[in-house]
């Protein structure tokens, strides 16, 4: 498994934030593509390049699939698939991109396959967050597929916790159930912690996440990919602070894992 932070989370010059995080043993790193794209410039996209050469932490992209119901949104997306798609060509560096998946399928999956074509023959994996969580769901994937693509699943912990305490009863099964039933290979868990009720991106500990439930069901599973940590700075934490949340965050997971 890779230890990974989602870098935009922390204030600051992301690349210095990455070091620390590199230092204090995380082998993988996330970005996002308006911190990439919309907030850096091509100089800023190199420092990045010279960066995960020396570093060699492994290296996904977080972007949120545009509406299918705007067109100015998708252009916007589209430029930003062709940047990201265009640095990487020259570095090979980027080994993953996820969505976040936030409207009905048969309206948003051509747009998936849409960037899926973008990235042809740069050996980059596609996960999007928290679908298809089933064989109906995964029915509706499979139209977009093509043979050799690398397709799989990013579990947001999170939201998950949500959904599950969201239930009139908790069940402690659901976790290792859902995991069981996953139709594409799970490739990351985005972890943080929150009481069940609302998605607050909060240090593990905080709230009722069952970590060792959690756990069990990766292992189940032989889970082998990316977990990174997505806890955002709501408390007015200084940088410091906010860095040794997701250090301690990642190591409580990794105690179990």
């Amino acid at each position: 498994m890779y230890r990974g932070v989602a870098i935009w989370n922390y204030a600051g010059d992301a690349v210095e934030n990455a070091e620390r995080f590199h230092k204090a043993g995380f082998d993988a790193i996330s970005w996002n593509a308006p911190l990439f794209v919309d907030r850096y410039n091509d100089d800023d996209r190199e420092r990045v390049a010279e960066y995960l050469k020396r570093s060699g932490q492994y290296f996904t992209m977080h972007n949120l699939l545009p509406s299918p119901y705007d067109p100015q949104e998708q252009e916007s997306a589209r430029y930003a698939w062709n940047t990201i798609a265009d640095w990487n060509r020259r570095h090979r560096l980027l080994k993953g991109m996820t969505f976040d998946f936030w409207h009905p399928h048969d309206d948003q999956l051509p747009l998936l396959r849409e960037c899926m074509d973008v990235f042809e023959g740069q050996d980059v994996f596609f996960a999007c967050e928290d679908t298809p969580l089933n064989a109906r769901t995964m029915e509706k994937f499979e139209k977009y597929l093509k043979p050799g693509d690398d397709v799989g699943i990013l579990i947001d912990l999170g939201h998950m916790n949500i959904r599950q305490w969201m239930r009139e009863e908790h069940e402690r099964e659901d976790f290792m159930r859902v995991f069981r039933q996953l139709p594409m290979k799970l490739r990351e868990l985005h972890v943080s912690d929150n009481k069940g009720r609302k998605d607050e991106h909060r240090e593990v500990g905080y709230g009722n996440l069952p970590l060792a439930d959690v756990a069990a069901a990766v292992k189940a599973i032989g889970f082998d990919g990316i977990v990174t940590v997505e806890i955002v700075n709501s408390q007015n934490w200084t940088i410091d602070e906010h860095i040794a949340h997701a250090i301690d965050t990642s190591n409580r997971c990794f105690a179990v894992l």
